[in-house]
């Protein structure tokens, strides 16, 4: 028992001696993966100073703290005998704002992880039509209508999509219709690339024009890939591609309106309802 109570003394001593030793003390502390958050940031949640001693920091628990951040999805800290502590972290990546009875990020994953705020850098297109009733923010994937979206957005991000991601401003959601899609088509040409990035409330750029491409259900490659062929089809006959308003919904027609020059172009198919449609074209 003796030997018990000395040796566990002594171990106290020489913990105390290394936690406490000028050796250890944090010389460099690096931070890797910010882009929405800085530096100051990440080591203001730490609370991780030059002169720490490297080996008192419990990186378990601060990994803890760091993921605990909406904007954090993964986070390391490492420590490099004698004086340095590596902090890396994984950021979410917006790619939506969905509209909720307020405005929320949703990654690419499908978690929405954060209300938008006034200090928030980050924009993208934003999807409306979606009801909080019956909506699970821990489960979202339930609803087939999240599914579509998550769908359609997917297809606009990869690189050679017909509808630029970039040029995306809105997603709107139909129980009935299903989805439209809002961006900014260039005449003469596609794909289109706005100015901006899409503004956080989905409405075109200055010096854009916005087309409603109404793509209803499902079979939302197929749709793309008819849209594709479309595009490359006006282009051909007519040498011009000034769009207001495309309906993909049917498998066996494509439906166009163009715009007449000098129009704003912003058309009026939200929730359902689409007027003017005298000047449309089936391809």
């Amino acid at each position: 028992m003796g030997g018990l109570v000395g040796t566990s003394l002594l171990l106290i001593l020489v913990y105390d001696a290394v936690t406490q030793s000028p050796y250890f003390e944090a010389k460099k502390i690096t931070v890797e993966g910010c882009r929405e958050l800085s530096r100051a940031s990440i080591l203001k949640l730490t609370g991780l100073k030059l002169h720490d001693n490297i080996l008192s920091v419990n990186v378990n628990r601060l990994r803890h703290t760091l993921i605990a951040e909406p904007w954090i999805a993964a986070a390391e800290i490492e420590r490099t005998l004698p004086d340095e502590i590596h902090i890396r972290i994984r950021e979410r990546v917006p790619i939506a704002i969905v509209e909720l009875e307020g405005l929320y990020y949703l990654d690419e994953s499908g978690e929405i992880f954060k209300p938008v705020e006034a200090s928030d850098k980050a924009r993208g297109p934003i999807v409306t039509g979606l009801s909080l009733a019956g909506f699970h923010f821990e489960n979202p994937w339930g609803s087939p209508l999240f599914k579509s979206v998550m769908e359609a957005l997917h297809l606009c991000r990869r690189h050679d999509s017909v509808i630029p991601f970039a040029a995306l401003h809105r997603v709107h959601v139909d129980r009935d219709m299903g989805l439209t899609l809002y961006a900014s088509l260039a005449p003469y040409g596609l794909p289109a690339m706005p100015m901006c990035k899409p503004a956080v409330a989905g409405s075109a750029e200055v010096g854009t024009r916005t087309a409603a491409i109404k793509v209803g259900f499902g079979r939302y490659e197929s749709k793309f890939s008819r849209f594709r062929d479309m595009v490359s089809y006006l282009k051909r006959e007519d040498g011009f591609l000034n769009l207001q308003y495309v309906d993909l919904d049917d498998t066996d027609r494509v439906v166009v309106r163009p715009s007449v020059v000098g129009e704003a172009g912003i058309p009026s198919v939200a929730g359902g309802s689409d007027t003017g449609m005298d000047r449309r074209k089936e391809v």
